[in-house]
């Protein structure tokens, strides 16, 4: 729905000595501790999303017609096309490879191989040439979809995130320059999750007077509605998801 549940930061850090009567001592040590325990890692610190990405890049493929439910891809554990240096291989986390995967197995199975091969099959031009600029352009049209170019709407400090700008076939496994907050990959996948309703987040349900008289109803708003995105694709990724977990 949007409404955050739980936010939590670790390391912690015990708020009731910095109220009334400050213990100065303990501030400084907060301000030196090399753990950060006064940033919030949850909406502030920023992260290759790595693997987390893959769900995007399996809704662009199958939106984009690159593959089909039923397309296997062949992991030999080893991707070498596309990439700015011909030395730079991607290699599946499987060094032995997968070998024919669907979408769903390539979810389950969190496929390097098959994820790039999606990264560099949306770069093809017309005449079947590969175009650095064309996949990066097509992963950057689905990262504005699913709002991964924005702030979430959180009502407390939050980093702006990065979508990648560069190295598109390492960016199709959430690498390159992608770099977003806790809090952004959580509306994300929110998103996935929801059939593609993306919501602008909200710690605050509402706020009332002293009689409980409601002054403002603070219930998320819809920032992006992803209607052409069909059913069968959603459901495809919500199978190779719900397929990881329970193997």
């Amino acid at each position: 729905t949007g409404a955050i549940l739980a936010c939590v930061s670790y390391p912690g850090y015990d708020n009731n000595r910095l109220a009334n009567q400050m213990d100065t001592a303990y501030w400084a040590k907060l301000n030196t501790d090399e753990s950060s325990p006064l940033y919030n890692k949850a909406t502030q610190q920023k992260t290759a999303p790595g693997s987390t990405f893959k769900p995007l890049m399996a809704v662009a493929g199958l939106s984009e017609g690159i593959i089909t439910p039923t397309s296997t891809i062949n992991c030999n554990g080893l991707f070498g096309e596309g990439l700015v240096n011909e030395s730079d291989y991607v290699h599946c986390h499987q060094l032995s490879g997968h070998g024919d995967l669907n979408i769903v197995g390539a979810i389950q199975n969190s496929c390097n191989v098959f994820f790039c091969t999606l990264g560099y099959r949306l770069g093809l031009d017309e005449n079947g040439t590969f175009k650095q600029k064309r996949s990066l352009e097509m992963i950057q049209k689905y990262a504005d979809m699913f709002k991964l170019d924005e702030k979430t709407g959180i009502e407390i400090s939050e980093t702006d995130p990065n979508v990648t700008d560069s190295l598109p076939i390492p960016s199709s496994i959430g690498q390159g320059t992608n770099n977003y907050t806790v809090s952004q990959i959580n509306r994300y996948v929110t998103a996935v999750a929801n059939r593609g309703t993306v919501y602008s987040l909200s710690l605050i349900d509402k706020t009332t007077d002293s009689n409980g008289k409601l002054i403002k109803d603070y219930t998320p708003e819809v920032v992006n509605q992803m209607d052409e995105i069909s059913s069968s694709t959603w459901d495809l990724v919500h199978n190779g998801m719900e397929s990881m977990v329970k193997s």
